[in-house]
């Protein structure tokens, strides 16, 4: 579909990320976007049918924005183990560039209503790249055997939280530190074997 106004469309896109990211999204409203915008609440609809389909696609463009930060780990031949540690720092560094934005993503994610009704299985490349590495992490038994979901929270909410707190001043911000939380998340998602595997090949 071609859209009308790409710069009204992105404009549009990005308040609704700043209000999830500040307000977070009980008190969301089409009318709180259309103002943070600068544009007529009547021009909204002209893009988005409704505050869901406008959520649907917030949530599609910020995860996006987030898989094209990681997909470059994964798009490589190095072994999948290393490629899993790369893409930790990757979903860091998102993170600490576009903060609003993976704030976006938590907030829509933490919502059970907004999961049942949004399009979970986005058409979206980089993310299904994504989304295939980790499954052939659990077919090749190097993430351990549990639901994907699992996986998905621990390669995300612990870096998402570290660099929020790092941009509160909570965390000081160290190479050693990032180096922790990898280390930290490998020994989460990893199979003893991978993990040991792991482990030695950061040792030379």
């Amino acid at each position: 579909m071609k859209i009308k106004d790409e710069q009204k469309y992105d404009r549009l896109i990005q308040a609704a990320i700043q209000l999830l990211a500040t307000e977070g999204l009980a008190p969301f409203s089409t009318t709180k976007v259309a103002k943070q915008a600068g544009i007529p609440q009547s021009n909204l609809y002209i893009y988005f049918k409704n505050k869901q389909a406008l959520l649907n696609a917030t949530y599609a463009a910020a995860v996006h924005q987030m898989s094209l930060a990681v997909v470059p780990c994964f798009a490589n031949d190095e072994p999948l183990i290393t490629r899993t540690a790369a893409s930790i720092h990757g979903l860091y560094d998102f993170a600490m560039a576009q903060p609003k934005t993976a704030t976006a993503v938590q907030v829509l994610m933490d919502d059970v209503q907004f999961k049942q009704q949004a399009p979970l299985k986005l058409a979206d490349m980089a993310n299904h790249q994504i989304q295939d590495a980790l499954q052939l992490g659990v077919q090749t038994e190097v993430f351990q055997p549990v639901d994907l979901n699992l996986i998905r929270y621990f390669l995300t909410r612990p870096v998402f939280h570290y660099a929020a707190g790092i941009q509160s001043g909570l965390y000081p911000s160290t190479e050693q530190g990032v180096n922790e939380l990898t280390a930290m998340v490998m020994r989460a998602v990893l199979t003893p074997t991978a993990l040991k595997a792991w482990l030695a090949a950061t040792k030379n």
